[in-house]
């Protein structure tokens, strides 16, 4: 039976939940946040949700924050400081509970018209939030929806971790899965973003599609790829004698999308002129092939996935509004990317390993170590263990396996940018388990020693520090020292002209993400590091150090690390 928490200074949410929830156990209420930090020690690993109020008629002292006096000095009348905040008293125990629980999850509530929730909700990852009404029935059918949704997609984040893309056990990953979960059922088009190798495709193949309830197939196109004079018959088909070369009639993805899902990706790359076309699909569920006279009809559910600012684009006009309007961006989603899942590391890690060792190559070579050194060939359904750390793990199944990464290796792994994302991250720890195999198997008798009997561990398999900076090294972006920098005049007066080293990648955004990165670490290198200074080259205004310091951040350029090497 799932624990909740409430946390309110009165019992009216407690009765109301008790009579209309006797399905689910409530445990005794806390009045503040004294009391909040004492029962979620007291119940650790117990409570499976907090309902937390936003308004709190309790002595001054009780109300967080405990330093009050910076409020009382800039805020006025102390009365009217202290009633804001009992007003937004919820939102300061909320504040402390992710602190120390950043992951369990909350439903904010109030009764109040006057106290807007969302922006403050969704800022301290509040699970969820809701307006009650004053009347038992609507309000106690609203929190029973919303309870029941919010625990029984926590007790499915278990079988999620089978599916392709690894969701995680944070809140924020468990509700951007229901999210989609729920669009996926609906009619609407879906907006994926995120940056390259996020898994976008990925999400809305194994995921948004099977979810979709279609019979029909799910038809992608990456219209990065397509010639712009070839994209139009490939999205709407042809009829022969269209054009010159058209011998024969071809029919279009619309066509073999029927009843299905229909992914397009780099949506930003479709013409004005089919975007037209494209939005008459949505509108009236018809299009024309080239040289049709007549109109065909299709039904499709829509998924576009971008890693472009659509709403940029149409303040540009290289973007439709009324498609983009019809694209739905109120529910668009945002896959975070590598780097922004820090906490999942490790799980991730582990999952993706479990993945690469599936792989024919790797599956082989492990049957291979296997017989050479007398253990069980493996199994299909047996999977390597990841343990980090330099503690060897004690015996377990002899079938069983173990990849062993020395908190070196590990920590390289950690604090790689990952450009790439997932797609580079996958393909990196399949070299490694490749590399690693390779040397472990084409020479057994040098780098084994003799036999240990019961001590030894065959079953160890570790991952060297080396092989994993070997395999990084030429991923690297390159630093100020490896990049050719023109000279430039010595007061600084030509910062504008900082040579790069412009290398290929998977996309042009990699790319121009590679070239923004550079210009930005020499910049910062012939300033100083007075960001300041930068914000006045780049923005003609010098109080814009923050923002230049916000973009360095998310092009994953760390000021520690310039900064050391300034100093050396």
């Amino acid at each position: 039976m799932p624990s909740i928490l409430i946390i309110d200074d009165e019992d009216n949410y407690l009765e109301l939940c008790r009579r209309y929830m006797p399905e689910h156990s409530f445990l005794p209420p806390a009045r503040n946040y004294r009391e909040t930090a004492a029962a979620l020690r007291r119940y650790a690993g117990q409570v499976d949700l907090v309902l937390l109020d936003v308004h709190f008629n309790i002595p001054d002292a009780e109300l967080l924050p405990h330093d009050k006096q910076p409020l009382l000095t800039r805020g006025g009348d102390p009365a009217k400081v202290f009633e804001r905040l009992r007003r937004s008293q919820g939102l300061y125990i909320l504040d402390q509970i992710r602190q120390s629980h950043p992951d369990l999850p909350v439903i904010v509530m109030t009764s109040r018209d006057d106290l807007p929730l969302e922006a403050d909700a969704e800022r301290l990852r509040a699970e969820d939030y809701t307006y009650l009404l004053a009347d038992d029935y609507l309000d106690a059918r609203a929190l029973k929806l919303q309870i029941d949704g919010i625990l029984a997609q926590r007790e499915r984040h278990v079988a999620a971790a089978s599916e392709p893309f690894y969701w995680g056990n944070s809140a924020a990953m468990i509700g951007l899965r229901r999210r989609l979960g729920i669009l996926a059922r609906g009619r609407l088009p879906v907006i994926i973003q995120g940056a390259t190798g996020t898994g976008k495709s990925l999400v809305a193949r194994e995921f948004i599609h099977p979810r979709s309830e279609r019979a029909g197939p799910f038809v992608a196109v990456d219209l990065s790829t397509l010639p712009n004079d070839l994209m139009a018959a490939h999205l709407f088909g042809v009829v022969k004698g269209a054009y010159t070369g058209a011998t024969s009639s071809r029919e279009g993805v619309l066509a073999r999308a029927h009843g299905g899902t229909l992914f397009l990706d780099e949506i930003g790359n479709l013409g004005l002129e089919l975007q037209k076309s494209l939005l008459l699909v949505l509108q009236e569920g018809a299009y024309r092939p080239i040289g049709a006279t007549k109109e065909l009809q299709t039904d499709i559910k829509l998924v576009v996935a971008t890693n472009e600012n659509l709403a940029a684009m149409v303040r540009a006009g290289r973007f439709r509004e009324d498609l983009y309007m019809r694209l739905n961006p109120a529910t668009a989603v945002t896959l975070p990317g590598l780097r922004e899942r820090r906490d999942d590391f490790q799980e991730l890690l582990e999952w993706f390993m479990r993945g690469v060792t599936a792989e024919a190559y790797n599956r082989d070579l492990l049957a291979q170590y296997a017989l050479q050194r007398g253990l069980p060939a493996p199994g299909p359904n047996d999977n390597l263990a990841v343990t980090v750390g330099r503690s060897i793990p004690p015996r377990g199944d002899a079938r069983r396996m173990h990849v062993l990464l020395h908190p070196s290796s590990f920590k390289l792994l950690q604090e790689f940018d990952w450009p790439g994302n997932f797609r580079q991250f996958e393909m990196t720890l399949s070299n490694l388990l490749t590399f690693t195999l390779v040397d472990l198997v084409d020479r057994p008798e040098r780098i084994e020693p003799e036999d240990l009997g019961e001590a030894g561990r065959p079953d160890i398999i570790p991952i060297l520090p080396r092989t994993v900076s070997d395999l990084l090294r030429p991923m690297t972006a390159p630093t100020v020292s490896e990049a050719p920098v023109e000279e430039v005049a010595a007061d600084g007066a030509d910062l504008a002209r900082l040579a790069i080293v412009l290398r290929p990648a998977e996309s042009l955004n990699a790319v121009s993400c590679a070239v923004e990165r550079q210009y930005l670490e020499h910049l910062y290198e012939r300033c100083v590091g007075d960001l300041g200074k930068m914000g006045e080259i780049l923005l003609n205004d010098a109080g814009a150090g923050r923002k230049i310091q916000l973009r360095m951040n998310q092009l994953g350029i760390k000021l520690r690390r310039l900064k050391r090497r300034a100093d050396g």
